[in-house]
């Protein structure tokens, strides 16, 4: 009996350990909604602190939830790039490069929605100290 009690118990907490020890999701997204308001769906892929997921944006609200939910990451500090899936991938840098900043979230996620549907790669970072966004966009 002794030995199957400490059998049981060592199970225990080898199981509460290995539960600790996973990975953390960063973002959980609301799923997709199944009804299309406009016609246009766009599949953003996005890295947070180098982490790649997807998600496909079917509407405005969809989109503005998605900035919401970015830029609150970005002020938590983490490293956050967006960029449209279907963007043509080259092999080489273009070089273009284009800065925005601005205190306003509103602005930063208009600027950012734009240049992602134009096939940009945005970075997006929030200085704590001023309350400034950064977001640069490059093709």
């Amino acid at each position: 009996m002794k030995k199957q009690f400490i059998s049981v118990a060592l199970f225990a907490v080898l199981a509460t350990m290995a539960v600790s020890c996973q990975k953390e999701n960063v973002m959980d997204i609301a799923p997709e909604t199944s009804v299309s308001e406009t016609g246009t769906v766009y599949t953003v892929q996005y890295a947070i602190n180098g982490v790649l997921h997807s998600i496909t944006i079917s509407n405005d609200s969809e989109w503005d939830a998605f900035m919401q939910t970015v830029f609150a990451l970005s002020r938590e500090g983490y490293d956050v790039r967006i960029m449209d899936e279907n963007r043509p991938a080259n092999g080489f840098s273009t070089k273009d490069t284009q800065v925005y900043t601005t205190s306003s979230e509103a602005d930063a996620s208009t600027w950012t929605k734009e240049k992602v549907k134009t096939g940009y790669q945005v970075s997006i970072s929030y200085d704590e100290t001023s309350g400034v966004y950064t977001c640069v966009a490059q093709k």
